[in-house]
């Protein structure tokens, strides 16, 4: 099953893809990290970081717009010409004032059209791609969080993943899931469209994202420090912590709560600590711990605020 599952998961068509990541996800969830290291070596880490990181259908879809359009000039061409023969002749048999049928404006109307409704199935195989590669890329990182998802030998899973992927590596991915991302701009007859092409960062990828760097920090201090040295990733998290999205606000205070945990000899709690008020982390989380229309979301961040601002022994 296992290898299927794998199979599947680089299969050219995006449901397949996104089904079996949603089921490797859950196979990996509670399993013992034997199970977990033959997952990820039998999907191998290449392929997940493609499935990450890669638009995949996007890129398919832009390959074969840019194709379709190419033919559509060519067509185009040979159209205006025609219409242009056309419209001479008319011109030659209606003397000047008399009104007649005008087949080109007519020919125009109904080529405009056409690149009318082009340009709108255009854009809803647009939306689907790019929500087949933002469910893939989520179930990719969820089917990080659950490798790495104690119990386990703490600290194990997380530098077998580093050691995968690499450390810096992850991180990056983590970041780079965080930016706003311009896709391929359409052609220049899509010119009136141009906002169609931005990709902001999506809560169910950035709630994916904030839990794979909670079970990070839940595992040891040194992990915790690596975390906390990650500082333009902390930067675009702090950007996301008022989101509208209730989960994204649960998932940082969940974080910030891990990474505000005090070790039996202080070491590097403290100095973490001070981070995290020098980011802005401190304010923020009071703020939400009063202010939150969520219950569980202000229990968490009062929990974090707690352990940030717990006294040096």
């Amino acid at each position: 099953m296992l290898r299927v599952l794998c199979e599947q998961a680089r299969s050219d068509n995006p449901g397949l893809r996104l089904n079996a990541m949603w089921a490797l996800k859950h196979l990996v969830d509670g399993a013992d990290n034997d199970l977990k290291k033959q997952a990820l070596e039998e999907l191998e880490s290449g392929c997940l970081v493609r499935l990450i990181c890669d638009d995949i259908e996007d890129e398919a879809l832009h390959t074969r717009v840019q194709l379709e359009q190419d033919n559509r000039d060519i067509d185009n061409d040979e159209d205006m010409d025609g219409m242009a023969f056309e419209d001479f002749s008319n011109s030659a048999m209606y003397p000047c004032g008399q009104a007649g049928p005008k087949p080109a404006s007519l020919r125009l109307q109904r080529a405009e059209r056409k690149i009318s409704m082009l340009r709108e199935a255009e854009l809803n195989l647009t939306r689907k791609a790019r929500n087949d590669d933002l469910a893939i890329q989520e179930q990719g990182l969820n089917f990080i969080r659950n490798l790495i998802c104690l119990p386990s030998p703490p600290g194990e899973m997380v530098d077998y993943i580093f050691n995968e992927i690499g450390q810096d590596r992850l991180f990056e991915i983590l970041s780079s899931k965080l930016r706003v991302k311009v896709l391929h701009p359409f052609g220049r007859k899509y010119a009136t469209a141009p906002d169609s092409r931005v990709l902001y960062p999506q809560a169910k990828v950035i709630e994916a994202v904030v839990y794979v760097l909670v079970n990070i920090a839940a595992s040891v201090p040194r992990h915790r420090q690596l975390v906390m040295a990650q500082t333009e990733l902390l930067k675009l998290l702090g950007g996301h912590i008022n989101s509208r999205d209730t989960e994204v606000r649960r998932a940082l205070c969940h974080l910030l709560s891990n990474l505000g945990e005090r070790e039996e000899d202080m070491s590097g709690g403290e100095q973490r600590a001070m981070e995290l008020k020098k980011l802005g982390f401190l304010a923020k989380l009071e703020e939400l711990q009063e202010k939150d229309s969520d219950l569980d979301v202000r229990e968490t961040a009062k929990t974090a605020v707690w352990r940030i601002k717990a006294p040096a022994v």
